[in-house]
């Protein structure tokens, strides 16, 4: 398991005290690190700038070692600390040309739950997730307001699954995406997202565990089936992330739109 963290470079606006806090990363500070195989897995490129600025290339290979029980070339930052809390999150992704067709998915953001261990817990599949699988775009929600849970509702442990497709993904083509998120497993949860300037989802409910730790937010590539012996031609993946931005519970859509 190789883990590290990167020298950042990262831009901060703070409006007022009373507004908004919106952190611009193009590498990430003291609260973030890297889970991949390789020093050559997460790297800055210029070779798919992001208006004109480096954007940060993730490279997974089939054959790439184990790292935290999967395959994954991702960037992760710390827990938030409590529940009920609400965020915002944008980023910028582009697929390349070689990012072919592939009956195996891939999860590239992700909001995962820490397992309270003291009760028994384990590692759960994450509470909110984008994924590609056959060259679509689908938006993954789970939650459970049991404190004990394993994902499994044949135990009655698992209250709920949520899956939407959000279309066709598009090669050489950056995609924006927002993400406004009030991580609740009660009925005052809320889950926006907007693809490329438009609101395309809106549900208010129950969208995280009953956990004592918030989320933690990761982004890049995760392809757990490569674990497995599957029958697919796709044994490497790579994509890139553009202006990943982080807003706290003040921010609003406007501090977000328009940055493509």
């Amino acid at each position: 398991m190789l883990k590290w963290i990167l020298i950042l470079v990262f831009f901060t606006q703070v409006y007022s005290a009373a507004q908004a806090q919106v952190t611009n990363y193009r590498l990430y500070d003291k609260n973030s690190g890297i889970q991949a195989a390789t020093a050559e897995s997460v790297q800055l490129s210029r070779f798919v700038p992001f208006n004109g600025r480096p954007s940060i290339c993730f490279t997974l290979s089939k054959t790439d070692k184990t790292v935290e029980n999967g395959k994954r070339a991702e960037v992760f930052f710390k827990a938030e600390k409590t529940l009920p809390v609400e965020r915002w999150y944008a980023f910028n992704i582009w697929l390349p040309a070689s990012f072919v067709y592939d009956s195996l998915p891939e999860i590239v953001a992700q909001w995962h739950g820490t397992p309270d261990f003291d009760l028994g817990e384990n590692y759960r599949s994450p509470a909110v997730d984008l994924m590609i699988q056959k060259g679509e775009w689908h938006l993954e929600t789970r939650w459970a307001s049991q404190p004990v849970n394993d994902n499994n509702s044949l135990t009655g442990s698992f209250t709920g699954k949520s899956s939407i497709p959000f279309g066709k993904t598009i090669t050489e083509k950056w995609t924006q995406w927002i993400f406004h998120i009030k991580f609740s497993y009660n009925n005052d949860g809320l889950l926006e997202v907007w693809k490329d300037g438009a609101k395309i989802y809106s549900r208010k409910g129950p969208n995280y565990y009953n956990d004592k730790l918030g989320p933690y937010f990761k982004f890049g590539i995760y392809k757990w089936e490569w674990m497995k012996p599957q029958n697919t031609k796709v044994n490497k993946r790579t994509l890139y992330f553009g202006d990943v931005k982080l807003g706290d519970n003040k921010a609003t859509i406007n501090d977000f739109l328009g940055d493509k």
